[in-house]
């Protein structure tokens, strides 16, 4: 095993503010899985994660105190390899103590859960794909593959490059341009919430239907479903009684992450994304999905644009950089970041909506693979968040949500086959207790 070379490394900027306020409500911690076609073999997995430990010290981590950070200290030794809980909980308890990256396996699955202090989902599903590769050479699968056809897969014979836990936050920081304005609060999901339980809903549609109607709208998939998401949360305003619906928040507004690698140059594995949130406001009446749709695709292109985008930056990367707040120490800073969020936080969104985009492996390996899947983690006040990713010729889409009701999951995929598109729902997974 090669020597661990880091003492600890800092949080990047998006990690600092994620650290501060998770909590049971909203612990940061999502999950990609994959199903393969048999049943995972323990041993090779496990030899699998002990050779990858040392390409991957940036990921091995605990969250640990100093006087004035948090910070990340390298694991001495891989986790354990756990068995998958017979339903989705997404929390790891003690994350202090415990590494932020947990390994599990369940049947044909094989399922990773990351705090979103260490990474955001290109890294998540980077070392997913990384793990999955090495499993399958562990059982002599693609051991003679040549070394160029796994490239941008890292393999455990690599030296770690000091580019892949880069704060990329910092790099691309500007200290001129003015921040971003804040939304006002948002509708939300009416209905009650389980304390602890969580339900996972998967839906499937081909690709190749679905590129078609959104070539013919002259929109991304992404702004589609982003579309979808803030129709379906007109549909559930709508149906309210007179009396609720005064009382309601009137804006509907859906949080889009957005992978800031393809706009800046950047090899990060840690977190490097911001958000675009299109919205409606239901002061102006009713909205038709076309209307809705035109409104989220200029959204999603005004917000995408860098000039936008550095403006996030400045805000986030100001605070870090203020010379007085290095001085404060950890306790303040951590109220502080608190306070925040309650003021200018989750509130300002009715959801979110993270779509990772194709996720490709390349053979022999792909054929040793059924699907991926990217579970969002649990938001008790937006109630449901979705991720989207698409494997060979199909998207999924999962909805992960700590409603009583399912309600919405029925009316999003109620909206999906309303456009003429072949949806199916593979299942609902309830976790925990209500």
């Amino acid at each position: 095993m090669r020597e661990r070379q880091e003492l600890f490394f800092p949080l990047d900027n998006s990690a600092i503010f994620m650290a501060a306020i998770a909590g049971r409500r909203g612990p940061f911690i999502y999950q990609f899985y994959v199903e393969l076609r048999h049943p995972v073999v323990l041993p090779a997995l496990e030899m699998a994660v002990e050779r990858l430990f040392p390409r991957f010290p940036y990921l091995f981590v605990r969250l640990r105190r100093g006087v004035f950070w948090q910070y990340l200290e390298p694991l001495d030794k891989p986790p354990p390899v756990e068995r998958l809980p017979p339903a989705p909980g997404l929390s790891m308890g003690s994350i202090s103590r415990k590494g932020l990256l947990r390994i599990y396996v369940r049947g044909r699955r094989i399922a990773c859960e990351f705090h979103h202090a260490i990474t955001d989902g290109t890294g998540a599903i980077t070392f997913l794909k990384a793990l999955v590769v090495e499993y399958c050479r562990q059982l002599g699968i693609g051991r003679e593959l040549d070394p160029q056809i796994l490239a941008g897969i890292p393999q455990p014979e690599e030296a770690v490059d000091p580019a892949e836990y880069e704060d990329s936050y910092n790099r691309y920081f500007r200290p001129g341009p003015p921040v971003p304005e804040t939304l006002p609060p948002a509708f939300v999901i009416p209905g009650w919430r389980m304390r602890f339980g969580y339900r996972e809903t998967i839906g499937t549609i081909p690709l190749e239907p679905l590129l078609s109607y959104c070539r013919g709208k002259k929109v991304s998939i992404t702004e589609f479903l982003v579309a979808v998401h803030i129709a379906t949360l007109q549909d559930l305003y709508t149906a309210l009684p007179a009396k609720k619906q005064r009382k309601s928040k009137k804006i509907i507004s859906v949080q889009v992450p957005v992978n800031l690698r393809k706009i800046y140059p950047s090899r990060t594995l840690r977190n490097f994304f911001l958000f675009v949130a299109p919205y409606i406001d239901l002061r102006l009446g009713f909205w038709s999905f076309e209307e809705i749709l035109k409104r989220v695709h200029h959204q999603m292109q005004l917000g995408l644009e860098e000039k936008e985008l550095v403006r996030q930056i400045k805000r986030n990367v100001g605070g870090e950089r203020n010379p007085f707040n290095r001085l404060v120490v950890l306790p303040i800073k951590l109220l502080v970041l608190k306070l925040i969020n309650a003021l200018i936080g989750v509130g300002s969104y009715s959801g979110s909506l993270s779509n990772i985009g194709s996720i490709e492996v390349p053979p022999p390996f792909d054929a040793e693979i059924e699907r991926f899947s990217f579970l969002t983690s649990r938001a008790h006040k937006t109630g449901a968040n979705i991720g989207v990713c698409s494997f060979k010729e199909t998207l999924y889409i999962i909805i992960g949500s700590t409603v009583g009701e399912v309600e919405f999951e029925r009316l999003f995929f109620r909206r999906l086959a309303s456009c003429s598109l072949p949806v199916t729902v593979l299942m609902e997974r309830y976790g925990g207790n209500e």
